[in-house]
């Protein structure tokens, strides 16, 4: 990806020629004091608050939305899942949770293997985080593995499957690429506790709180949700540990989710306010990750939560709670969808009352989401991507229209290549085997560097 005011020197070059080297020591020079070397800010967790980068704080309140899982439309045409992103937006949330797999979990995989790995690799998903952005919903990056992670007490499979796709080089150059809008959530309620033997809650701790550490050690500095166990439900255990991993964690950036799938575990609003004042009562950002009107079982959607969501809406919105309606679109249980088939104009009994209820509504609430300043996707971003990396024959830019030229150097500090169109497509027959850097400026002056493999 191309970084914006942030330049990595940690290049290993050898050179018989001591001119050549100093010229590209000259252009790291160069760069530095034109501000590469500065840190991007991330959002962080300020007093319970998720503050964002301008200071400003906010309360989450937005939509699940599984587009992963629409058939209808393929993840690597922008038109397609763009559209569909901004018919979301439209229901005014100002956060959207994307659910992601791991790779050969999806269907899509079971079509065509490689194919969710593909868009991350290839930078689709990053363009679909980046469109989010651009449209004033912070995204939520979360992995969801149904009966591997989503409800699984699979120890084994997060400390391989789970840790493994978090700290992959791919995943960790999307993570830093949209490091100042970012969230992610590690593992869909993931883990036993409740349902689990006597030292459950101290081995969902200690896992949970290894993966952040490591992942803080590879400079990931974005706040990390960390849902309950026990399908979600279990915020009384979560909290009881919650200021602890805050400790914890290196960047004391942690936000805690539970789900409110609560037929059984909250019932009642006396039930509903004991567990929402736990939240308050604790010094650690809280949020409803899923709130939701059916709660599977033996089947998708058993129970109905009809009278009981709103309720905790409700008391939720006298708190200062975030929460995210589960699920805009795409869910076995119909009635759970805000819209039935992903249209805004078509929203569903459950989703005008999500939207348009006069107290919670995202829209007309009085505690509506507070929005999120959409920009354009350079300025949320701070980056531009080429893509794929490594390149083999040509390589495309994200933002095309956007960039007025692009510079390619090797690792000598040579310019061995200039672009100045055709960015959605560019040959790179002409250029060796190796390692070099693109330095791509825009129309309106900004200059972005990434570094790339050529094979």
């Amino acid at each position: 990806m191309f970084h914006n005011q942030k330049f990595s020197n940690s290049y290993n070059f050898k050179s018989t020629n001591p001119m050549k080297k100093v010229t590209f020591l000259v252009l790291l020079c160069l760069l530095s004091f034109s501000g590469f070397s500065q840190t991007p800010q991330t959002l962080r967790v300020i007093n319970k608050q998720l503050t964002l980068t301008n200071g400003d704080t906010v309360t989450l309140r937005g939509i699940n939305y599984p587009l992963i899982d629409d058939g209808g439309i393929s993840l690597s045409n922008a038109a397609q899942y763009q559209h569909k992103i901004d018919q979301a937006a439209l229901t005014g949330a100002n956060c959207i949770r994307l659910p992601w797999y791991t790779n050969g979990k999806h269907w899509r995989d079971v079509q065509t293997p490689g194919t969710i790995n593909g868009y991350v690799n290839n930078g689709h998903l990053s363009n679909i985080i980046g469109y989010c952005i651009q449209k004033g919903m912070i995204p939520i990056l979360e992995l969801h593995d149904p009966g591997f992670i989503t409800c699984s007490n699979d120890w084994t499979y997060f400390n391989s499957t789970v840790k493994n796709w978090w700290k992959s080089p791919e995943v960790l150059e999307l993570i830093e690429e949209h490091e100042e809008h970012l969230i992610i959530n590690l593992a869909n309620e993931f883990g036993y506790v409740m349902w689990g033997n006597d030292g459950a809650l101290n081995t969902f701790k200690t896992n949970y709180n290894t993966l952040i550490s490591e992942l803080r050690a590879l400079n990931v500095d974005v706040p990390i949700m960390i849902d309950a166990p026990d399908c979600g439900q279990s915020s009384t255990q979560l909290l009881s540990i919650a200021e602890s991993m805050v400790t914890s964690d290196p960047d004391h950036n942690l936000i805690f989710s539970a789900h409110a799938y609560w037929y059984s575990y909250a019932n009642t609003q006396a039930a509903v306010q004991t567990k929402l004042n736990q939240a308050n009562n604790t010094n650690v950002c809280f949020v409803l990750g899923e709130v939701a009107n059916t709660q599977d079982d033996a089947t998708c959607g058993q129970y109905s939560l009809a009278n009981l969501y709103p309720i905790i809406l409700q008391e939720a919105c006298t708190r200062n709670i975030g929460w995210l309606a589960w699920t805009y679109d795409q869910d076995c249980s119909s009635p759970r969808e805000l819209t039935s088939d992903g249209e805004f104009a078509n929203l569903t009994t459950y989703g005008n009352d999500i939207v348009y209820n006069t107290t919670y509504g995202l829209i007309s609430g009085t505690c509506n989401a507070q929005p999120v300043m959409a920009t354009n996707a350079l300025t949320a971003t701070k980056t531009l991507t080429a893509y794929p990396n490594p390149i083999t024959e040509t390589v495309s830019f994200t933002h095309a229209t956007e960039i007025k030229q692009v510079q390619v150097y090797n690792l000598l500090g040579t310019l061995v290549k200039t672009i100045s169109s055709g960015f959605t497509n560019v040959g790179m027959h002409d250029l060796s085997a190796g390692v070099y850097l693109f330095k791509a400026t825009t129309l309106d002056g900004r200059t972005y560097q990434q570094k790339i493999i050529k094979n």
